[in-house]
């Protein structure tokens, strides 16, 4: 009998692959159900039909493909995944009694698009739910699709720290930017800035200290979001000024900042190293924007 012929398995493939097995318990008809009523774990670069014709060469050929494709590096990475599935489903059973940690797992497990259920019984939890909600920002793992909670969680997590509103969950939500995950970044920014003053606070220094680093821009994309603030650009000036910071990528995140300003002699001083020599074209532009703007609303 003819032996199928050896599909072509890519990355992507390989992904569904460990996608299947972490989350769907080995099972292709379950994850294509599951695909099929966009259930809150779905992978936008997976498609139905990919995932259906993976299934097909493995009913051709006999054999689970994650054991023929999948690297030791990928089996070691769905082992741990499945293990902390395992562990945060084992926190039920009826020898624990620790609230807190039941409620955690209620917010990981959760397959509602928007869990405000129990977002809000670990708001009830207080200061007393902010070292856990803290470790879910700072583990890598909750911020990757392949472990539980599809890498919803840190988000889940920065809502609850923003309405428990504790000034010790500033510094981790400003850390968790360092993760670089556009998914998740959106919600940290929101968190600090429901902080208010205490987080500008914090902003501002890290906007200001040197040598430059991510932290410098970091700093500057939040207090981009906070609403038009005088001493945000008052200090964004004070930066722009600075050789390191005109020369680096800092400086468009600055310009963006100096766009409120209010008093005549800091515009003056901001249109002044607008003609500075040596300025990028690119930046030169953004600052021209902002000029103006604010003589056509002057």
């Amino acid at each position: 009998m003819e032996q199928p012929k050896i599909p072509v398995v890519d990355t992507i493939d390989m992904e569904i692959l460990m996608h299947r097995d972490v989350h769907f318990g080995g099972s292709f008809h379950v994850m294509i159900e599951y695909y099929q009523r966009d259930g809150v774990g779905t992978f936008p670069d997976f498609s139905i039909k990919r995932i259906k014709k993976l299934q097909h060469i493995e009913v051709q050929m006999t054999q689970n493909l994650s054991k023929l494709y999948l690297p030791d590096k990928a089996q070691e990475i769905v082992k741990e995944s499945l293990q902390l599935y395992h562990d945060l489903r084992n926190v039920y059973s009826s020898d624990n009694k620790d609230t807190l940690t039941q409620l955690l797992s209620d917010l990981i497990l959760s397959e509602e698009e928007n869990p405000e259920k129990e977002m809000q019984a670990l708001i009830n939890q207080g200061e007393k739910a902010l070292p856990a909600l803290i470790h879910l920002l700072s583990s890598s793992h909750f911020y990757d699709p392949l472990y539980p909670g599809y890498g919803r969680t840190p988000i889940f997590s920065a809502k609850c720290l923003a309405a428990i509103r504790d000034e010790r969950a500033i510094s981790p939500l400003f850390e968790a930017l360092n993760q670089e995950n556009f998914f998740t970044d959106e919600e940290m920014i929101k968190a600090l800035v429901a902080f208010g003053d205490q987080s500008k606070s914090f902003l501002l220094k890290r906007l200001k200290q040197f040598p430059l680093s991510k932290d410098n821009e970091h700093a500057a994309i939040v207090l981009n979001s906070f609403p038009e603030d005088e001493e945000i650009a008052s200090c964004s000036l004070e930066m722009l000024e600075k050789e390191a910071a005109l020369n680096s990528s800092l400086a468009n995140y600055l310009v963006f900042c100096c766009s409120n300003l209010i008093k005549k002699k800091e515009r003056e001083r901001f249109i002044s190293l607008s003609k500075k020599e040596g300025i990028t074209s690119p930046l030169f532009n953004e600052m021209a924007i902002v000029i103006k703007h604010w003589k056509s609303t002057a």
